[in-house]
């Protein structure tokens, strides 16, 4: 160390030794006078402790006063004060080791800090998530409620082995102009499909809805054979054709033409529902007529558009159509390819193929014999096999051989396939089946000859739930990838007897809603529409409701009740017939068999959403009739279709609609309501209950407010249809003339109920006497009423006590007011005379019958 160096040198020379670090959370160590003092402290305690010692004159303080300082050392020894408490801000030691031990304690708090902090955002997250679709699920309800439905989403694409189709081929609509090739649709955006408008397509249908119900109440009036026919079909097809223009889109036409398959097997009208077994051989039988008719039309288009190639000649037998149609097919490739087997340039199974997937399976058998020796060379048994599954024989068991080499030709492997008679490859087929309807048709066929194709073969029986299964699987977005033709996706359930997924698919469509109902209503006129026999909860933006393990079912009632409360008050008229449609035999549920007690059931529910209806729009008279002035009663809208509900009296009319309604609207208040309906269900009596208890609480509103009524009381309110209580006085007055004119009535009228309401209005005249300070006719008036000993003989007081006791309540909780007014009247008479400068007899006497009148009320 050089002579001149200091301490003060040294601690300066050490601080630069630290000034290229760069990282200012590592603090300098820093011993000073503190520091040293602190680290010398730690050493005597560390040795303290070590060494079990105490000062000697605090051992001797303790060891007086009792205290075990052995124990006491042992117990101190292991108690470290100066980490008893937890410094605010981190004391940084010269100590390396501890300053780590603070920075490792620090990060952990940290850390927990962090922690809890993303904690706390991630439930806000959550809480707003859980809000919104909470107010999400509110809007889906109130649109629900108001009939507006949301948009389906879009379900995931599945890979698998359905060919998506196209919109535009002759099976699935006739807008295109070729098999398989696309058709654009435009949306009108501007028409959302709403029902707050009325719409001309919304008439149309509503019409038809109308003459259904014309001629459901025909055919429930007249006999059976002179019932009139009404086709429902025809005319929904026709109300869809004429709003062709608003909807532009044709595909909607080959939908009816689908139901139309479906329908002509079901009677529909008063039959019940059809379902089980039944109901699937309905669809089965109906989807495969359909897809064969619809290719055969797109054959007979192909050969029309290209006549040349196809070379039929003038009138075509459908041989020579199938033969031109593959001429045309065959021709744009040039040549017929090398792998179809052909004789005489004829692709023979080609043709065989195509006789089948129209339809034409006599022509198939016969062109097949007419070929048998060719047809024999390759395949010996075909024609035998044949012959026998379409004559359902079981005489010929067991499959075709098939191999590798004899499905080279893919219509032959296609023919094999949906005969049911060779354990064909997927990848067989796959140049003949590459549309939508040739794989539903293929595999439809498959399910309509399961049985005749399990008779004969091993194979496993093609299932009608399986593939329904599969369909849904697959979902919209594998049909409709884009999302520009709903309508597709909607046919492939319909063709695989998801009759109630489909109705429900078009529901979440806005522009389609209106069609989606009245194919609703179309299946459940024919039965063919599964729906639950009791109210289940479905969700608010589905009208699927099911059980577990149980097929979807459909809520007819909750559909059509929504579709009549959204139109609009002008067809009214329109809405009552829709909720009338709740029952359709064809709508009852399977479940209970559609006996007696389903119809009673469909029965209540109508009646209870039309009241709930009526209610709403509250035009009584002209859907229950009307009381004319001269007293006749005249009908209402409702009346004639009553045979729908199963009415058949006016008193039945009368306790299943028109008392409900009354009842209703005497709970909520409507007196006006009120008093028309029970006039209408001829609850004459009722009606002067309800005035007199109408009245009651007018009286002791008057007679608790001293005379004065505020407006906020008794004032008419906003509703012109709601009488205030003011009116009251007046109704109760025209009715009782009314009744009083009318012998007929008042012969049925209760007396009691009479006496109750003439003797309310007796003392509403007494209080609006008073309350106007004309004293003597008050009195008048309630000594005509004879509820008050006013006689001035004492001894019949009690007399009239019990007789006021045996009063109706309307006017009981109103005699201490009465009693009040009434000894006020008397008083203020007595002191107008008292104050009278006159002096004579008459006077006296008039004072002399107050006091007597006061005492006995008294």
């Amino acid at each position: 160390m050089p002579p001149n160096t200091s301490l003060s040198s040294l601690l300066e020379e050490s601080k630069r030794l630290t000034t290229h670090l760069t990282l200012a959370e590592i603090p300098a160590v820093q011993r000073g006078i503190d520091l040293l003092e602190s680290e010398s402290r730690k050493l005597v305690a560390r040795s303290v402790r070590d060494g079990r010692t105490l000062d000697p004159r605090a051992q001797t303080l303790l060891a007086s006063s009792g205290v075990d300082t052995d124990r006491l050392a042992d117990s101190s020894g292991s108690t470290a004060l100066l980490s008893a408490f937890e410094m605010l801000h981190p004391v940084y030691d010269a100590n390396v080791e501890s300053f780590l031990g603070q920075q490792q304690e620090q990060a952990i708090v940290n850390a927990i800090e962090e922690s809890e902090l993303a904690t706390l955002d991630d439930f806000d997250r959550t809480m707003t998530a859980h809000m919104q679709t909470v107010w999400e699920e509110a809007q889906r309800r109130l649109f629900e409620e108001l009939g507006q439905h949301q948009g389906a989403e879009p379900l995931a694409l599945v890979d698998a082995e359905v060919p998506r189709g196209t919109a535009g081929s002759a099976a699935f609509g006739a807008a295109s102009g070729g098999y398989g090739q696309p058709s654009p649709l435009s949306f009108d955006l501007a028409d959302p499909g709403r029902l707050r408008v009325t719409l001309p397509r919304v008439e149309r249908y509503a019409q038809v809805a109308r003459k259904l119900n014309d001629a459901r109440v025909a055919a429930a009036t007249r006999t059976i054979a002179s019932a009139p026919k009404y086709d429902l079909l025809a005319e929904l097809g026709k109300a869809t054709a004429e709003s062709g223009q608003e909807l532009k889109s044709k595909q909607l036409g080959q939908t009816w033409k689908l139901l139309g398959h479906y329908t002509a097997s079901t009677p529909g009208g008063s039959s019940g529902p059809v379902a089980g077994p039944r109901r699937d051989e309905v669809v089965v039988s109906g989807a495969c007529a359909y897809l064969e008719e619809t290719f055969v039309e797109h054959v007979e288009r192909i050969v029309a558009q290209y006549p040349h190639d196809a070379n039929v000649g003038g009138v075509p037998s459908i041989h020579r159509r199938i033969q031109g149609y593959l001429n045309v097919q065959f021709g744009r490739l040039g040549r017929v390819p090398a792998f179809l087997e052909v004789f005489n340039n004829e692709a023979i199974w080609a043709h065989m193929y195509m006789l089948y997937r129209c339809g034409h399976r006599q022509e198939l058998l016969k062109y097949a014999l007419e070929m048998e020796d060719i047809i024999t060379d390759s395949d010996p048994g075909f024609v035998a096999h044949l012959k026998a599954f379409f004559d359902q024989s079981p005489t010929i068991r067991g499959e075709i051989p098939v191999t590798a080499s004899s499905l080279e030709d893919p219509y032959k492997a296609a023919l094999y396939k949906v005969l049911g008679r060779g354990n064909v490859p997927k990848k067989a087929t796959v140049e003949v089946v590459h549309t939508t309807e040739d794989y539903l048709w293929s595999n439809l066929v498959l399910i309509r000859d399961a049985a005749t194709i399990a008779a004969a073969t091993s194979h496993a029986r093609s299932t009608l739930p399986a593939l329904q299964a599969l369909m849904l699987k697959f979902g919209a977005a594998h049909f409709d990838p884009n999302g520009n033709n709903p309508l597709l996706y909607l046919r492939v359930l319909l063709l695989c007897g998801l009759l109630e997924n489909a109705i429900d698919y078009l529901l979440q469509i806005d522009r389609y809603q209106i069609e989606a109902v009245h194919m609703g209503i179309l299946l459940a006129h024919h039965g063919l529409l599964a729906v639950p026999a009791t109210e289940q909860a479905g969700s608010f933006s589905s009208y699927l409701v099911s059980a577990d393990g149980e097929p979807a079912l459909f809520d007819f009632m909750r559909m059509i009740t929504h579709y009549a409360r959204a139109l609009p008050e002008a067809a009214t008229d329109d809405a009552v017939n829709y909720l009338l449609l709740l029952t359709l035999p064809g709508a009852a549920s399977a479940h209970d068999g559609g006996g007696e007690a389903a119809r009673t059931r469909q029965r209540a529910q109508c009646e209870q959403a039309l009241v709930r209806l009526l209610y709403e729009r509250r035009e009584y008279a002209h859907y229950l009739g009307d009381i004319q002035s001269d007293g006749t009663r005249k009908r209402g809208y409702l009346e004639r279709l009553l045979p729908l509900l199963g009415i058949t009296s006016s008193e039945q009319f009368s306790q299943t609609i028109i008392r409900r309604l009354a009842d209703r609207s005497r709970d909520e208040g409507r007196l006006a309501d009120t008093v028309l309906l029970y006039n209408l269900g001829e609850r004459y009596n009722t009606v002067l209950n309800v005035l007199c208890k109408q009245l009651g609480e007018l009286l002791y509103l008057r007679g608790s407010t001293n005379g004065t009524s505020t407006a906020a009381d008794v004032s008419s309110p906003s509703d012109p249809m709601v009488l205030g209580l003011d009116d009251v006085e007046g109704v109760a007055r025209a009715v009782l003339e009314h009744y009083k004119q009318r012998e007929h009535i008042a012969r049925a009228l209760e007396a009691r109920a009479v006496a109750t309401c003439n003797t309310l209005l007796l003392l509403l005249s007494f209080l609006n006497s008073h309350r106007c300070t004309a004293y003597e006719e008050a009195l008048a008036t309630i000594e005509r009423t004879q509820l008050l000993p006013l006689d001035g003989d004492v001894s019949l007081a009690g007399q009239h006590a019990e007789k006021v006791r045996n009063l109706d309540e309307s006017i009981t909780r109103n005699v201490s007011l009465i009693l009040l007014a009434t000894m006020d009247t008397l008083s203020r008479l007595y002191a107008g005379l008292k104050e009278s400068p006159f002096v004579d007899a008459i006077k006296q006497a008039n004072m002399l019958s107050l006091r007597r009148k006061a005492r006995t009320l008294m």
